[in-house]
């Protein structure tokens, strides 16, 4: 039997344990729980079904040290499904039934990623990159500072270009300068 000490003890790492596991939900979160009573309401077992699984990809994937984020997450989850139907169709003999069901997984799940960021004029980034070097005071820029630069772009455009797009940015302005 457990002295009240014990039990204390006890209720503390419980609370402890559920407490590190919370984390705040994101917009993908919410929105594939809110499709999810939607689906159930409507007794669509198929879409539930994939949501369920999106959400468990979600879960597991906060467990990890570091987790990735939700939208890349999804779009995993959205790989592996298509991956699956091309494996469904080139199989030895072909199972169109189920390469058609992976595809429609994936057309349930695709509503729920963020869409991608516009194209934004090269001109218009390589001003931005110019501006956040001389805001860094960087006289020219180095294996290390590349990444800050880099990360002030991104900070400064937020989400208005993609990551890709402002290291090439960056690297033009290195060969320029």
């Amino acid at each position: 039997m457990l002295s009240r000490r014990g039990l204390v003890s006890n209720l503390k790492l419980a609370t402890a344990a559920a407490r590190s596991y919370a984390t705040p939900a994101s917009p993908i979160d919410t929105a594939l729980r809110t499709a999810l009573k939607t689906a159930m309401k409507a007794k669509d077992s198929f879409k539930a079904g994939v949501i369920k699984s999106a959400l468990a990809d979600l879960q597991n994937a906060s467990h990890l040290p570091s987790p990735p984020s939700p939208s890349k997450t999804l779009a995993k989850s959205i790989a592996s499904r298509l991956d699956g139907a091309s494996t469904f169709d080139s199989s030895t003999p072909p199972r169109p039934d189920l390469a058609e069901q992976y595809r429609n997984e994936a057309a349930i799940l695709k509503e729920f990623v963020e869409p991608e960021p516009e194209a934004m004029d090269p001109a218009e980034l390589d001003a931005v990159v110019k501006k956040v070097v001389e805001g860094l005071g960087l006289a020219s820029i180095g294996g290390k500072d590349s990444g800050r630069v880099i990360k002030g772009v991104m900070d400064t455009l937020a989400g208005k270009a993609g990551g890709k797009e402002v290291s090439e940015a960056v690297k033009r302005f290195v060969m320029a300068a």
